[in-house]
């Protein structure tokens, strides 16, 4: 949705509420649907929902990125003798930029309410309680509505939570133009980068034969992509392009620093084509298509008998064997029409098919340019046709395995028009998806039109599901969870603070620690600075949600353990984050003390102290 409607706002406003939204729901279907009783019990266990996120992702996910992505932050010494594991600790770790030390440091302001609220220990009275609560609602409420004009007038947050859109967008372009301008594929049959292929590029690029691609060739590039389908920034794009290309900083693309840049993108569009599931549609299809070899080679490398057949009879009744001859108008196949079939491979009129025919047969379906995995095919096709297990296959098995396939084929797609079934059981076998609009026969700005509303549509929809789904499930699941801590004998909060926290972020945490293992000092702040930003979000929005349940329900304050472990946590990393631009390999130590440092601060404050 995010990539879709990009910065404004909804990246502003709404994208960040959705992503703290799965934590608030605890709390807010038990604060406004439960009773008075009830809500102050079950709010607490929404509570340590939201406060172990918060524990989780500045503790372990923070270190552990710290570790992903660190790298030198000097040369070695050319003698590793003495370069042990203290000057590994001090010498390795990451390197972040200044914008991610301020998104630190709107994470320490996020802090404000949580020291006021502290003052509700210092006062006895009830009517006092409740004052320092409305006067830390009002400040977080401010803090949240202030952070979201910030981000509408100076949108320097959204646009770094783009960042990865874009620098995708820059990869599919840059490939997708030198695929176009190739003299042959940038990926060989083995699936590696074709080293020719790329020296090839390099030559056309460099209009001057100086044996380097200067500024001015590296802009003409850039607008010859601009020129093609996917469009890129130019100055971005330049930026991008030297830094990953022009190793010796010298302002200069040589043929071997070419090559190797190529070989990355490459590398990497194929890794994001394959596993990415943040990015946009748009962005994962160019990636793909710019894969294409390297997809079609293992697509043919896992293909089975169901493909390999809905590829045979799509390839047949395109070829001069028309439609309706491989399936009568009454929807049955047509047997004549598969026999002449079998005469037409079988060239050498011996009434069988030996494996060279097989092999003749199976190499004119058009399963892709690749010539792999032909022999593969043919023993699946014989394994599954040959009746009598001599390795041949004759007319009649010939015959009872294509029928056998239609059959599948008619009664797998159930289509109303029978003649399609051939078709539309390719798709369904291989995946392969129509043009979302090509019955309309538009033009192709209509088309992407449609298919970009269709996109917003269905995120909506995802969204209202979602919500929907959270709101009728939180209330079962903190009952299933309260239920099975008494079981086991093992506090509620334990279960809220640890095991579902770590189930609820364990995604967004594997998709954190990829861009951070990149290790490059933009892929790592751009981790760090998404980590600081869903924890502003989800100390304002979450905070003045507690807030404003406890203060219009009545219900007592008793969560003064809970905010104090998040103020610590928070102003330990915050405190550090803010104040340097490199985190240095030790720093993921004191992170993952802190997360059994928080656990028992907890159990003092709130069972040895009784704070509430």
């Amino acid at each position: 949705m995010f990539n879709i409607v990009g910065t404004g706002v909804y990246g502003a406003t709404i994208f960040r509420i959705l992503t703290v939204l799965p934590k608030m729901a605890m709390v807010i279907v038990s604060g406004v649907l439960k009773t008075k009783e009830n809500a102050q019990v079950q709010v607490s266990f929404g509570v340590g929902v939201y406060a172990g996120s918060t524990v989780f992702n500045l503790t372990l996910l923070w270190g552990m990125c710290v570790i992903f992505g660190r790298k030198d932050f000097f040369a070695k010494p050319a003698s590793s003798n003495g370069y042990g594991l203290i000057a590994k600790l001090k010498d390795t770790g990451i390197t972040i930029d200044k914008k991610t030390c301020y998104t630190a440091g709107i994470m320490l302001l996020s802090l404000i309410p949580y020291v006021i609220v502290q003052l509700t220990y210092f006062v006895d009275s009830l009517f006092g309680t409740r004052l320092v609560i409305l006067i830390a609602l009002i400040v977080s409420t401010a803090l949240l509505l202030s952070y979201f004009l910030y981000q509408i007038f100076d949108p320097w947050i959204q646009e770094r939570s783009l960042e990865y859109s874009k620098y995708e967008n820059l990869l599919a372009g840059f490939l997708h133009h030198v695929q176009r301008h190739a003299k042959g594929k940038l990926i060989d049959e083995s699936g590696q980068p074709n080293i020719p292929v790329l020296k090839g590029l390099f030559h056309e690029t460099d209009k001057d034969a100086d044996k380097c691609i200067t500024f001015l060739e590296l802009e003409n590039l850039i607008h010859e992509i601009q020129s093609g389908k996917v469009q890129v920034e130019k100055d971005y794009a330049l930026s991008e392009i030297l830094k990953a290309f022009d190793l010796n900083k010298n302002g200069r693309i040589e043929e071997q620093e070419f090559i190797e840049g190529c070989t990355k993108w490459i590398n990497e569009a194929t890794h994001l084509a394959a596993n990415r599931v943040s990015t946009s549609d748009s962005d994962n299809n160019s990636l793909r298509q710019v894969v294409e070899e390297f997809s079609k080679k293992k697509r043919i490398e896992v293909a089975e008998i169901e493909h390999v057949m809905a590829k045979f009879l799509k390839h047949a009744q395109s070829q001069e064997l028309e439609a309706q001859n491989l399936v009568t108008d009454d929807g049955r196949p047509n047997v004549e029409h598969i026999r002449s079939l079998f005469k037409k491979y079988d060239t050498d009129n011996n009434n069988s098919l030996s494996l060279s025919e097989l092999e003749e047969l199976i190499s004119s379906v058009k399963f892709g340019e690749s010539q792999q995995n032909y022999q593969e095919m043919v023993k699946k096709l014989i394994k599954d046709f040959d009746i009598d297990g001599d390795n041949i296959i004759d007319e009649q098995e010939f015959i009872h395995g294509v029928t056998k396939w239609l059959n599948k084929a008619i009664d797998a797609t159930k289509c109303k028009d029978i003649k399609r079934s051939i078709e539309e059981f390719d798709k369904i076998m291989w995946g392969e998806v129509d043009d979302l609009v090509y019955e309309v026969g538009k033009n192709h700005e209509d088309a992407k039109l449609k298919i970009l509303t269709w996109d917003l549509s269905k995120c909506v929809l995802q969204i209202v599901l979602g919500i929907a789904i959270l709101t009728f499930l939180s209330g079962p699941l903190m009952n299933s969870i309260q239920q099975f801590s008494d079981a086991i004998g093992v506090p509620s909060f334990f279960i809220s603070f640890v095991i579902v926290p770590v189930a609820m972020n364990a995604r967004s945490a594997i998709l954190a620690i990829f861009p951070a293992s990149q290790k490059s000092s933009r892929t790592s702040s751009l981790t760090f600075s998404e980590i600081y930003g869903g924890v502003v979000t989800n100390n304002m929005m979450g905070f003045s949600t507690l807030l404003a349940i406890i203060y219009i329900k009545g219900l007592k304050w008793d969560y003064s353990a809970e905010v104090l472990t998040i103020l610590v946590v928070c102003a330990i990393i915050g405190f550090l984050a803010y104040s340097k631009s490199t985190y240095p390999l030790w720093t993921c130590l004191l992170a993952f003390f802190l997360y059994p440092f928080s656990l028992v601060m907890y159990y003092i404050l709130h069972y040895l102290l009784s704070w509430g």
